[in-house]
């Protein structure tokens, strides 16, 4: 891939210390590299104390992670690509996620998203065997009137379970939106949720 132009040094390295909780502390350390794939890989550390001043067991962090993601954009639509891999190195276990998304106007009244994904995660200290999540969702908008309605789909391991989604968000006002959502609908038992969120800046 070639260099993008333009690149800016103090760009390129990732440093961000975090204090999570008293005694408890966590970093992200990594690296970009200016290239038409926005690429970036690093570790994530941490460790908690306790008030004695020894370390707590089970607290310590070191994950590897890398991922390259693609942005394409032009007048009618945008779209995103993501591969992205973390291996947990003092557990064993590790993650790989594959993702895409798209977003178009369809129309002068409506917006159109779809998102796919793959997700494969192991443990190589445990007996459970490695898991298969892949996933779709389709969302349209309406943005004159504040409206979207999306459905999604979720099937885990292949033979596994699938459960699906169906959802709709009405923005009301400025900061108060109203959410109704069914999982499941087409099982003997299906969930649904209903929720108003009001936002406040300041």
């Amino acid at each position: 891939m070639p260099l993008s132009r333009g690149a800016d040094a103090g760009d390129l390295v990732i440093w961000s210390p975090v204090k999570v909780a008293p005694r408890t502390y966590r970093a992200t350390i990594g690296f970009r590299l200016p290239m038409a794939w926005e690429m970036s890989a690093g570790a994530d550390v941490g460790l908690a104390g306790a008030a004695g001043g020894t370390i707590l067991s089970g607290s310590e962090l070191a994950t590897l992670w890398g991922r390259a993601v693609d942005n394409r954009s032009n007048f009618a639509s945008n779209s995103r690509r993501e591969i992205g891999v973390r291996v947990d190195t003092l557990r064993g276990s590790g993650m790989l996620h594959l993702g895409r998304s798209q977003n178009w106007i369809f129309s002068t009244d409506l917006d159109i998203q779809t998102l796919r994904s793959l997700n494969v995660s192991y443990a190589t200290m445990q007996t459970a065997p490695a898991s298969i999540t892949a996933s779709q969702g389709v969302k349209m908008i309406f943005p004159w009137i504040g409206t979207s309605i999306s459905a999604s789909g979720e099937v885990t391991n292949i033979k596994g379970a699938f459960s699906s989604t169906l959802a709709l968000n009405q923005a009301i006002v400025p900061n108060l939106n109203f959410t109704a959502s069914l999982t499941d609908p087409m099982t003997l038992t299906p969930a649904g949720n209903v929720r108003v969120d009001y936002r406040i800046k300041w």
